[in-house]
């Protein structure tokens, strides 16, 4: 039998009761936050846009919400990732959204966090309705370099966090969640790179998931981007992976755009983003003020197969490419474009 036949036995069957299978088919890779607060201001991040403008409103998702995406899109999916752009943990009741996902029986459930609010209490919380996956944003392996990207959070404390949680999880006696590092990579960190791998294994994680920074209008990083395909990163991400391999680590790579062959969007066919009011975006680099639905007066099929999808569908097989697409680093193969962020 196949890997990609395994995988997709898997991916049908419940987490709970493995000798259920699930009913419906499980297209969609779906990533949404809870909140759209975050507790740090990341050199990188978008949320320190949101600073700027005097009409934001701080708020968590509505749990009404939260039950219709859980009822119309959870089904739908076979990954779930509850955060993306903010802190899952600063919402208050980050328990009741893991619970309701872990009932759901999505085959695979992420967290990403950075790390700072991995107190007892959370982690305890985390293992009662543990996703598959919890990745941890980690931007340095030094604490100076951790600190000068990630809003000047402590590398330390988050390490200590992280080795926590393991250390509980396996006195549990459970497999789940899996521990993971994400690294947005940049001029700042490249050179740390093999060295947040040996961290990595130090903590206690399974792998090492690589994204090159993309910089948002108004950030003023176009400076601290890289081009993976160049020779020097290359050459970093080379000894990284060759250091993964050494400690059995999963090492997981920035994705090269094939520009030399038909130009196309890696998400539009099975990704979708849901912000917390329930807007639905394509993708992690679409302008947020430019939605192509909302859950709060839509359901989920009429925006997927609306008229907003259709068009940017056949715009993009067509090869027209407008507004952050014409720019997307995933697309295009560079890298130091500014992307639009509301």
């Amino acid at each position: 039998m196949s890997l990609k036949r395994i995988l997709g036995n898997y991916l049908q069957r419940s987490h709970r009761f493995p000798w259920i299978r699930l009913k419906g088919r499980r297209y969609l890779i779906v990533r949404m936050d809870t909140t759209n607060r975050c507790n740090l201001r990341c050199s990188m991040c978008s949320m320190r846009l949101a600073d700027l403008d005097p009409q934001r409103e701080w708020h968590d998702i509505d749990p009404v919400l939260f039950n219709r995406i859980a009822e119309e899109v959870f089904p739908k999916a076979s990954v779930v990732g509850l955060s993306c752009g903010a802190e899952l943990l600063v919402n208050p009741d980050f328990r009741t959204y893991l619970e309701r996902l872990y009932r759901a029986d999505v085959p695979v459930r992420d967290v990403v966090t950075n790390g700072i609010l991995l107190s007892s209490e959370n982690i305890s919380i985390i293992l009662d309705s543990p996703p598959t996956s919890l990745f941890v944003s980690i931007d340095g392996a030094t604490p100076q370099t951790h600190a000068e990207i990630r809003g000047g959070a402590d590398l330390n404390l988050i390490t200590g966090n992280m080795r926590a949680l393991v250390f509980e999880r396996d006195r549990r006696g459970m497999k789940f969640p899996m521990l993971s590092f994400s690294v947005t990579l940049q001029r700042k960190n490249i050179m740390e790179l093999p060295d947040i791998v040996r961290l990595a294994h130090s903590v206690g994680a399974v792998s090492v998931c690589v994204v090159p920074l993309v910089p948002y209008e108004g950030l003023d990083l176009t400076g601290e981007t890289i081009d993976p395909a160049s020779p020097a990163v290359s050459e970093q991400i080379r000894l990284a992976s060759n250091t993964a391999a050494d400690l059995g680590l999963i090492f997981n790579p920035p994705p090269i755009p094939d520009t030399d062959g038909e130009l196309s969007c890696p998400y539009l066919e099975n990704w979708v983003y849901i912000d917390p009011d329930g807007r639905i975006n394509p993708c992690p680099h679409w302008d947020t003020a430019e939605p192509l639905g909302n859950l709060n007066n839509q359901n989920f099929s009429e925006i997927w197969e609306g008229p907003a999808y259709r068009e940017l569908r056949n715009r993009i097989k067509t090869g027209e490419f407008t507004g952050n697409c014409a720019v997307c680093p995933e697309i295009s193969g560079r890298f130091g474009n500014e992307i639009a962020k509301c």
